[in-house]
């Protein structure tokens, strides 16, 4: 509760930033991400995939790749217990190729477990 009580206040202090700078639109990203992958932990998938989709959708609004590899590859792994394999399958062969282009190697290796072990279910 402490947690979901610091990020409601991170969230209203960001609403007050202008988010047209850089460092405010990235903390933004990063505060979103980081309360979806602790719902995640608390096995909110629900909720932690309608938080990423939002900042995915926020991302692709102010045209930034920061944090979308992550946040795909979240929704992916929420979304395995009820989404289409296919689905979450294409989750993260779009996180897969903004790897690719912005040359992350280890993170691109655990993409590749992750579509490894799907194809093996």
């Amino acid at each position: 509760q402490e947690y979901e009580a610091n990020y409601s206040h991170l969230i209203e202090l960001y609403q007050t930033k202008n988010l047209d700078h850089q460092e405010f639109l990235f903390g933004y990203i990063r505060v979103r991400y980081n309360y979806a992958h602790y719902l995640v932990s608390k096995e909110k998938y629900n909720e932690a995939i309608q938080e990423a989709l939002e900042t995915i959708e926020l991302c692709k609004q102010r045209q930034t790749s920061y944090q979308l590899a992550p946040l795909l590859i979240l929704v992916g792994n929420a979304g395995a217990k009820f989404l289409d394999r296919e689905q979450v399958k294409n989750y993260y062969i779009e996180a897969r190729e903004l790897c690719k282009i912005y040359n992350n190697p280890l993170m691109l290796m655990k993409i590749e477990n992750y579509l490894k072990e799907l194809d093996t279910v």
